[in-house]
């Protein structure tokens, strides 16, 4: 478990093959924003792709979704992919005002991303 700051955010990271598995819980927002981006990139190098999810995240500012964009175009470099799953509906609606959802592969499900890394 990663804490940050006084409020409380979890990165829990599991390995699958070559690729990282990582759940979020709690608000990620400009308070976690630099802490979590350099646990993340520390996290996911060396994989083949990533899956991040949302299930636990109960607020995501424009902050949290700079930090995807980011992963998003340094994986894109390396030819993977970051695949997001169980997006909240909370989460979603920031997702859709700021139009930036087609730049993921979005699963509704865990297993669902999970399978799709074998594709």
């Amino acid at each position: 478990m990663f804490v940050v700051s006084r409020r409380v955010l979890e990165i829990k990271t599991k390995k699958i093959g070559n690729h990282t598995l990582v759940h979020l819980n709690g608000r990620l927002d400009i308070t976690h924003s630099d802490e979590v981006e350099a646990k993340l990139a520390e996290d996911v190098q060396g994989g083949t792709g990533d899956i991040i999810n949302l299930e636990l995240i109960s607020y995501i500012s424009s902050s949290g979704i700079r930090i995807f964009v980011g992963m998003v175009r340094e994986l894109d470099k390396q030819g993977r992919k970051l695949k997001l799953c169980c997006i909240t509906p909370p989460v979603k609606k920031v997702f859709d005002v700021v139009e930036l959802l087609d730049l993921f592969e979005v699963f509704d499900t865990e297993q669902e991303a999970v399978a799709s890394l074998s594709k």
